[in-house]
């Protein structure tokens, strides 16, 4: 293993140290135009996590503890963003060496992803957030580099140390639901013996079941109620309303007793005249997200009712009480109109999928500190007392990131062109079996977050950096395909006609 790595990175030398050279040179600049980091909601609320050194919370717990760490060496708010950074763009290269190695591409392949990897300014400004995002993207980068290794290389050891890693990367973020899916077929598919793929088959769900029950438990002894994501099921309940609002009207079906007080609520509420908000309205400040924190929703209404008006914007305790019932709530509604929840969330979520709205990178209060006991919270803990740049480099930030929407838009038409042609043409039939195997692994990757980011949750660009990595990196590497069994095509053409 240790001679295979040092040959790949003999062969790959210059893009190797041009990785390296770029990213300290970008960062370097980058830092002279922002010195601050970027917060948004959430991150006041990581920062607050870590500060009462808790172990669940309203996000994800994982970042929080991952500040927390940080925090024993320093607190320096430029320290966290150049860890972050450098941490992306190290997993990135372990991912561009490990397609070189799996995926062969040619020179000018390499020079697309070494720029898209290497030369991106949405990475900077994405690692310049205090947020989850930057250390999920690295984490998951690593994790599906690691299984493909494991499928070609199997060693003992990697069982373990994916089976922690893929624990890492749910403690940060949720949307890893699905990984244990991917990593099942990457075992598989590997040369693993039987017994062995069953026990990192089953260590990584132990794990991550660990992590889930006693999650489950602490939020039980704090609500009464045990229950993993208290915030999942207020965006189950938040989901279906964006399709109910539009079908009350003609929804006449007997509700569940457990759900009538809630359900007369919801009706009420679109009854009145009440907006329904539009997941396809980019300029809306909730971003699909409205009926968890706008303070009229119903559902924000129905937890103040139950437990009285809370001068806190997210009240985890209380959350949690109504937890259950909410995500109970939007399962029964979802289950009952799924031909309308496929409509009215389902496609308008495609949409924004295709053209990702560019939310958090777009906005203007990641770049101000709040007034209130949120932004006393981060002053504590950076030390710093502003987030502000100065309007020029906001007004550049706009100017940089303008084209991605339609970038993102480009990767994902490129992508599933390439795909459809590929196997149109037969090419899974024409390519080594590391080849075939690296594409089939990463397609099922690319279907399984598909399916995820369109019925769990509006879909933003933040969201998006990791599929687009994978999308980007096959989409070069089936293009190349198609063109070499185009010209084998071609040829046998030419000669049988002479």
């Amino acid at each position: 293993m240790r001679q295979l790595m040092t040959n790949l990175y003999q062969q790959n030398r210059s893009y190797v140290l041009g990785a390296g050279i770029a990213s300290m040179m970008l960062l370097t600049v980058f830092k002279l135009v922002y010195p601050y980091p970027n917060m948004v909601l959430d991150s006041y609320y990581y920062i607050l996590a870590a500060i009462s050194h808790t172990d669940v919370n309203a996000w994800a717990i994982g970042y929080s503890w991952f500040l927390g760490g940080v925090g024993v060496f320093s607190h320096s708010p430029m320290l966290l963003v150049i860890f972050q950074y450098l941490f992306l763009e190290g997993s990135l290269l372990a991912f561009f060496l490990t397609i070189q190695q799996f995926l062969p591409l040619s020179s000018i392949s390499k020079r697309i992803l070494f720029v898209f990897f290497f030369c991106n300014p949405l990475l900077l400004y994405c690692a310049n957030f205090v947020m989850a995002d930057a250390l999920f993207i690295s984490l998951s980068v690593l994790w599906i580099s690691l299984l493909l290794w494991m499928v070609f290389r199997p060693r003992p050891y990697l069982l373990v140390v994916h089976a922690v890693l893929i624990l890492l990367v749910f403690t940060v973020r949720y949307n890893a639901l699905y990984y244990p899916v991917v990593a099942t077929v990457a075992l598989i598919m590997s040369k693993y013996r039987l017994s062995q793929k069953l026990v990192g088959i089953g260590l990584q769900f132990l794990l991550i079941g660990a992590f889930i029950g006693y999650t489950s438990i602490r939020v039980g002894e704090m609500s009464g109620q045990p229950q993993f994501s208290p915030f999942g099921n207020w965006k189950t309940a938040n989901d279906a309303l964006y399709m109910y609002g539009h079908i009350y009207q003609h929804d006449h079906d007997s509700v569940p007793e457990k759900f009538a007080v809630l359900h007369n609520s919801v009706r009420q509420y679109f009854g009145s005249g009440a907006k329904v908000d539009d997941l396809l309205d980019y300029k809306s400040q909730f971003y699909g997200s409205l009926y968890m924190f706008f303070n009229t929703s119903p559902l924000v209404r129905y937890k103040n009712l139950l437990y009285g008006q809370d001068t806190q914007f997210v009240n985890f305790v209380k959350m949690a009480h109504v937890g259950p019932l909410y995500g109970a709530y939007g399962a029964w509604l979802i289950r009952n109109h799924p031909m309308a929840f496929a409509e009215y969330f389902v496609r308008p979520n495609l949409v924004r999928y295709i053209f990702p709205p560019m939310e958090a990178f777009g906005s203007l209060p990641p770049f101000f500190l709040r007034p209130d006991y949120l932004g006393d919270a981060a002053r504590k803990w950076f030390g710093v007392k502003t987030l502000t740049p100065g309007w020029p480099a906001i007004r550049i930030r706009g100017f940089v990131l303008a084209p991605y929407q339609t970038l993102a838009a480009f990767i994902h038409i490129l992508f599933l062109m390439n795909l459809l042609g590929f196997m149109f043409m037969r090419g899974f039939s024409t390519i080594t079996k590391p080849e075939r195997y690296t594409v089939i692994l990463l397609t099922v990757l690319w279907f399984c977050d598909l399916g995820f980011s369109l019925t769990a949750a509006a879909t933003v660009m933040r969201y998006e950096i990791f599929p687009l990595i994978i999308e980007l990196s096959l989409a070069v590497g089936l293009a190349e395909r198609i063109y070499f069994r185009q010209t084998q095509v071609e040829d046998k053409y030419e000669l049988s006609f002479r």
